[in-house]
């Protein structure tokens, strides 16, 4: 991870020109949430230079905190302390501003602490038929390595089970989401920026 991402995790955001600027937007953050293989890192990370953000994906900050990969980790000491550590890297997240945030898949799923960064935050929802996941998966070499199974079924199965699980949770916990199927990534990240100017125009009015 890069100086400037580690200082925007410990200390207060800035622009990549080192100028503090205050957001255009009612929310100090943007978190981009969904299941894995939606894009979310790519899409931050262009839609943080878009806007002259900061991006941080969570998963990084975990790996940076516990000192090795997400596999080797959960192989060690399991899925449950994990998510322990994943739930005090978002309520830490939630003193930082001006900053794009990619959160890992179960991120949502930490209530109280996914309530607590939403607020003053504007969250989107990456969303992609499980067809598409199932081949974007396949595709990704690295996969297995980054993020091993929750529930020991095999790829389609458990894609097909947390998905049941997980879609209404991404949906009440989101402002609004993206389809990501065919769509190449400079159009998420201007539909994203589309929804978010019409969600600032919204609150105005609250």
């Amino acid at each position: 991870m890069s100086g400037s991402l580690l200082n925007s995790f410990y200390g207060a955001a800035t622009r990549k020109d080192g100028a503090a600027e205050q957001p255009a937007f009612f929310f100090d953050r943007i978190l981009l949430t969904g299941f894995r293989a939606t894009g979310k890192s790519l899409v931050g990370r262009l839609l943080a230079d878009r806007l002259g953000w900061v991006f941080l994906d969570t998963d990084a900050l975990i790996c940076r905190r516990i000192g090795c990969s997400v596999a080797d980790f959960v192989a060690e000491y399991g899925w449950d302390r994990f998510r322990e550590v994943e739930e005090r890297v978002l309520m830490k997240l939630c003193r930082q501003e001006g900053v794009v945030i990619a959160t890992g898949g179960g991120a949502v799923q930490h209530g109280s602490a996914w309530q607590s960064l939403r607020r003053q935050s504007a969250s989107v929802w990456l969303r992609a038929e499980e067809r598409t996941i199932q081949q974007r998966l396949a595709s990704d070499m690295h996969s297995e390595q980054q993020r091993p199974s929750l529930t020991g079924l095999n790829s389609d199965h458990e894609i097909t089970l947390l998905l049941s699980e997980r879609n209404p949770i991404y949906r009440s916990g989101s402002d609004f989401f993206v389809q990501t199927d065919g769509r190449s990534p400079s159009e998420l990240v201007e539909e994203i920026e589309h929804g978010l100017t019409v969600l600032t125009e919204k609150n105005r009015y609250f």
